[in-house]
């Protein structure tokens, strides 16, 4: 059985195609008759778009994941549920179901009148969310957040797709190898690197490097320079673009 993702929110977005690119993020895991979004951008009006492009209609998702409380990644929620005759289950950190805070609202944000389409479940510990395909414990990323990824168990051994990875990749790794036995083969998503972090893109490649990760499909947060830094380090082979519309597949 094959397992797909594809990016349907991301700042890019494939080239002579009707997909937006805009701020945030959000990734369809398609396995077997499950169909898991995780994270949901920022703004439901351009996920739904995305998704109508892509031959996704609400009701076809199965589940949500989230992965931390920021904006652009739970700002999707309430445009996905109002769009939606069936309920959804939403897997969170608990620091991103619905956080107020000073400035205003963090995280999973569901109006009243949505409220009997939503079952919201609480990630505390490693949750296998569909076969073979699990939810990571929520990781410290400090200012009282935490953050979760998934993780697909290939034939080939684990597949990463993190949002952000601001708990770092070194460490989403090393929870991968205790949980699972084995560093992931393949890395999927964002690795939040500033646009003049050179150094810490060449620390991020070398750790891709010495882990044997060298299945790159990356975005978000990333950046440009980013990407540019890694390739520098790794070379263009591996080191992939993971705008909107790009997916890959792997075997479970």
């Amino acid at each position: 059985m094959q397992a797909k993702i594809t990016s349907v929110y991301d700042e890019g977005s494939l080239e002579g195609t009707s997909l937006i690119g805009a701020d945030g993020f959000a990734v369809l895991v398609e396995s077997g008759d499950q169909r898991i979004l995780f994270d949901t951008g920022r703004r439901g009006r351009y996920l739904l778009n995305n998704m109508m492009f892509l031959d996704v209609k609400p009701d076809d998702i199965s589940k949500v994941a989230i992965s931390h409380g920021h904006a652009g990644h739970t700002g999707g929620i309430e445009g996905l549920l109002r769009d939606r005759e069936n309920n959804l289950g939403i897997y969170a950190p608990g620091s991103a179901i619905g956080v107020k805070k000073l400035f205003g609202p963090k995280g999973v944000r569901i109006p009243e009148d949505l409220s009997d389409r939503a079952d919201v479940y609480e990630v505390r510990n490693w949750m296998e969310i569909a076969s073979g395909i699990f939810i990571s414990c929520p990781m410290d990323i400090g200012n009282g957040l935490t953050e979760s990824f998934l993780t697909l168990l290939s034939k080939k051994g684990p597949v990463v797709v993190a949002a952000c990875s601001h708990a770092g990749t070194d460490a989403i790794m090393d929870a991968v190898k205790e949980k699972f036995g084995a560093y992931p083969k393949m890395y999927i998503g964002g690795v939040h690197i500033g646009k003049k972090e050179k150094r810490k893109a060449e620390a991020i490649a070398s750790l891709f490097a010495e882990r044997k990760c060298n299945d790159l499909y990356l975005n978000h947060c990333t950046g440009v320079n980013g990407m540019t830094y890694l390739r520098t380090v790794l070379g263009l082979k591996g080191v992939n673009d993971f705008y909107v519309g790009s997916s890959v597949s792997v075997e479970m």
